[in-house]
């Protein structure tokens, strides 16, 4: 029988007590084996620490080479949670690159998320396991979407298992994720009945009546959003073109918008509206918006790639830079060097040093399949490509695929640029991550990837032309072609 000590910290209540599915188990007392994590992190103003033995039998398991213990569901205490935090802040640390991006480039500050949710787990009126994710998913949220990071509900994890969510990734890394979320770890916390989930969402409404709503630059009410939509703003002068929601709607919009594009050959100029759109796989974008329009191939954009030598980047071994979107982008060329040894070889004169200090390697990096992006149907579209004048309209919504189109469009060079910079949610592949008292899961992107001059696509992309005072994009862009200024 495997025996621990449970280690009890003083608190203040607010929370309501978890529903019957949370409630906790009697345990006697018996000897501490608490396995401790490589880096201390302290708590301010805490009281010192009070053990007390409790007897709770446990499971041990092997997940990916290491042997984890399996708690029984009930059995945890706020302890526990507040080291799954402690953990949770470990592996950011020293596995997700982009948390300097978010903090310069959108205000956030990943310690004093992590401090809220500390003093919210220790004002919890018992230990419950569903009002611990609902306070996680909580004081996490401005976090969520930068590198595609998430802290993982019930909801999702169902939609992950099922094949139906996970952002258009596959391959290898994809099946590790899947593997350890099929793992006893996880398995302890996520495969529970429905009721778990309302015990959750209870927990969250609980915390929106304490604090009010969490903020989240994804859930803004100015986002503009629209299916695809395609229609003539002034007769045989300005066409418009919307992308829709996401790069799937735009694929399915394909037809549509290339009957839209054979009609406004001899206009002076093309609106292609992004805003709002979510992204998916960038070849919805490539194919159905830039290649038509395109008069000759032009070469893919270069980009570099750094990442952390940390065991949650590592685990996916000489997989690592394997492609794993369906486009095959993004990859490194050649082979990874000490970040040292890339600036010292390549000119990148925007690259922020204080992010790039947290990275061990880099290399050039960009999308695999062949470098030139050519026409539709060939090497050539002079006959039908559009010979005006091309904008596109951005926001700070537009993230991941989207995100990726902003900065194509931009780098072809002869695509204007109007409204708000992009919103990022880009690092390449995503790793999954286990805490290791809950088994809840965490999944972010590994790498901190920046255009050819340095700049990391998580920062979003820059217009040629911000939005006027008073007015969106669209409004900007009319306001430029009437001056003539383009």
């Amino acid at each position: 029988m495997k025996r621990i000590w449970i280690l009890l910290l003083p608190m203040i209540f607010i929370f309501v007590a978890c529903s019957g599915q949370c409630e906790t188990e009697d345990y006697e007392a018996e000897e501490y084996d608490e396995t401790q994590y490589e880096e201390e992190y302290s708590i301010a103003g805490e009281e010192p620490a009070v053990f007390i033995e409790y007897e709770i039998e446990y499971e041990m398991a092997e997940i990916e080479g290491i042997m984890r213990r399996i708690m029984p569901f009930g059995s945890l205490t706020i302890e526990h949670f507040l080291e799954d935090i402690d953990y949770m802040i470990y592996v950011l640390e020293n596995n997700f690159p982009l948390l300097d991006v978010a903090y310069w480039a959108r205000g956030i500050d990943y310690m004093e998320l992590a401090n809220s949710a500390r003093e919210a787990v220790m004002s919890m009126e018992e230990p419950c396991e569903d009002t611990f994710l609902a306070i996680l998913r909580y004081h996490f949220m401005p976090l969520a979407g930068t590198g595609h990071f998430m802290v993982i509900s019930h909801y999702i994890y169902e939609h992950m298992m099922s094949g139906v969510f996970y952002g258009g990734y596959n391959g290898i890394k994809w099946t590790r994720n899947q593997w350890l979320l099929r793992s006893p770890l996880a398995s302890r916390f996520y495969d529970r009945c429905q009721d778990r989930i309302g015990a959750h969402d209870a927990a969250w409404e609980r915390l929106i009546a304490a604090y009010g709503m969490p903020e989240h630059r994804f859930q803004a009410a100015e986002i503009h959003q629209q299916p695809v939509t395609t229609k003539s703003l002034e007769e045989n002068r300005i066409a418009y073109v919307s992308t829709g929601r996401n790069m799937a709607g735009l694929q399915e919009g394909a037809s549509q918008i290339a009957d839209f594009f054979a009609q406004i050959t001899e206009y002076d100029h093309l609106i292609i509206d992004l805003r709002g759109n979510g992204g998916g796989n960038i070849d919805a974008f490539l194919n159905v918006i830039l290649r038509p329009n395109l008069r000759e191939a032009i070469e893919s954009p270069n980009a570099f790639l750094f990442f952390m030598d940390g065991p949650h980047v590592r685990r996916f071994g000489e997989r690592l830079f394997e492609p794993t979107i369906q486009n095959g982008f993004m990859t490194i060329f050649g082979s990874y060097s000490p970040v040292e040894e890339i600036l010292a070889n390549y000119y990148i004169p925007d690259i922020s040093h204080e992010d790039i200090e947290r990275f061990h390697y880099g290399a050039p990096a960009g999308r695999l399949r062949a470098m030139a992006i050519t026409p539709t149907g060939g090497m050539s579209n002079r006959a039908t490509a559009f010979e005006g004048e091309i904008w596109l309209l951005t926001d700070h919504i537009i993230g991941s695929g989207a995100q990726l189109a902003a900065w194509y469009a931009k780098e072809t060079g002869f695509v204007t640029l109007v409204g708000d910079i992009s919103g990022g949610v880009f690092g390449g592949p995503r790793t999954l991550v286990l805490m290791p008292n809950t088994g809840i899961a965490l999944y972010f992107d590994i790498f901190y990837i920046t255009d050819s001059r340095g700049r990391p696509l998580e920062a979003g992309t820059i217009p040629h032309h911000f939005n006027r005072p008073g007015l969106d994009a669209l409004e900007t862009v009319l306001e430029l072609i009437a001056e003539g200024e383009y």
